[in-house]
């Protein structure tokens, strides 16, 4: 009987009512929009970097990251792969031998980074195959080279021109060879475009002497929810002379922008939260100075002060209850909509986004924990709003009603 007399009440005043109902709407379906966005924007982020060279963590020798030279390379042992093998947790791996060289073509030099990547592995854990741009993907032959679309531009080299690489090899041997240009490719990063030429692994271990060596093992994870305690637990299994380095020590400006991203995020929700507050607030403030009179015929005649504190609470419940449900069911098609049709930069934004290697698009995760945590929260702050309801209630007094 109480919940169905607070439904009445909702609707003696509809106006009220509704404005109340369409704020808590827009600010769900604006709270799960933005926060589906920015959370969208982390993940495209990370995927640009992560997914198409870092990984989401590589296994190195301690002291290769300082001065990534190839004395501190090293030869995957049989027990190393049998523990990366073993490990559900991940989506696979994949092995690379860095280096530098000097790049000679169309007597034209440019110094150059040197990558050999196991050909076969990369295509299952990166996109590198997918973003050729002119040409084809390694294939048995050997000698083949991929090179960066801006090296290819800056040094006026096209498909099936010839370059010559010259370095210090492992343990400083002499490294120089020539390869046939198969490939032009586009990562997105000016730093890798305009200086990397990739080469597979076993040529670039015969270039530089190294053989059967790798300067790293990239790993990538299934899910990086647990990120962290996937590398604690692998870190363990490794000997002292390696470390699982994750890609925020690699790539530590990626890594701050993401938290500025979510530093971001949470200052924009928080406020959103704070104006729907007063919105609530508001409403539940003219519902109880409207209803006193109301409220003390029915002290007045009997009924428990217990009975009309549920009552209020139970408006207020229902009314956020209404906002949350079309809230929640109004998100969906919105941000599936942003999934589908990602936002778009052109001109100085979008060369600014590539400058970092990321697509200059901004998808949206569609993820229904998100809407569920937001219309929980405005449950929740609803509920509490109600306290001034019922501290109002709290006062009245029998005695000043009669009169």
């Amino acid at each position: 009987m109480i919940i169905t007399l607070a439904w009445r009440n909702l609707w003696r005043n509809r106006r009220r009512t509704l404005i109340t109902v369409a704020s808590i709407v827009f600010a769900i379906v604006f709270a799960n929009v933005m926060d589906s966005l920015l959370l969208g924007v982390t993940k495209q982020m990370t995927d640009s970097m992560v997914g198409v060279y870092s990984g989401h963590f590589q296994i190195q020798q301690k002291e290769y990251w300082e001065d990534k030279s190839l004395h501190n390379s090293f030869i995957p042992s049989e027990n190393l792969i049998n523990i990366l093998d073993s490990d559900s947790s991940l989506k696979g791996y994949t092995y690379r031998l860095e280096g530098v060289a000097l790049t000679a073509s169309n007597n034209l030099t440019r110094g150059a980074l040197v990558v050999g990547i196991d050909h076969q592995r990369e295509k299952k854990v990166t996109d590198f195959n997918k973003k050729l741009i002119e040409g084809k993907y390694f294939g048995d032959a050997n000698n083949q080279a991929i090179i960066g679309k801006g090296l290819a531009e800056k040094m006026n080299i096209s498909l099936g021109d010839e370059i010559v690489l010259i370095g210090e090899g492992y343990h400083g041997v002499s490294a120089a060879d020539k390869y046939e240009v198969s490939g032009i490719i586009r990562l997105g990063s000016p730093d890798l475009d305009n200086n990397m030429v990739i080469l597979k692994l076993a040529d670039a271990q015969f270039l530089y002497g190294a053989y059967d060596r790798v300067t790293s093992i990239p790993v990538f994870l299934k899910s990086t929810k647990s990120q962290e305690q996937n590398i604690l637990e692998l870190a363990g299994k490794l000997e002292d002379n390696f470390i699982a380095r994750p890609w925020q020590d690699m790539i530590p400006m990626i890594s701050q922008s993401l938290g500025l991203i979510d530093a971001m995020r949470v200052i924009t929700v928080g406020l959103l939260y704070i104006l729907i507050s007063f919105s609530i607030l508001g409403t539940i403030i003219m519902m109880t100075h409207e209803r006193t009179r109301e409220l003390q015929i029915l002290l007045a005649i009997g009924m428990q002060k217990k009975k009309m504190k549920f009552m209020v609470i139970m408006e207020t419940v229902l009314m956020a209850l209404f906002g949350a449900a079309l809230g929640f069911l109004a998100s969906y098609p919105i941000v599936n909509y942003f999934k589908l049709n990602p936002i778009q930069f052109r001109g100085i934004v979008a060369a600014g986004w590539e400058e970092f290697g990321i697509d200059p698009i901004m998808p949206t995760i569609v993820d229904f924990g998100i809407f569920a945590k937001h219309t929980l929260i405005i449950l929740i702050i609803t509920v509490l709003l109600a306290y001034y309801a019922i501290r109002k209630i709290t006062k009245l007094k029998t005695v000043s009603t009669k009169k």
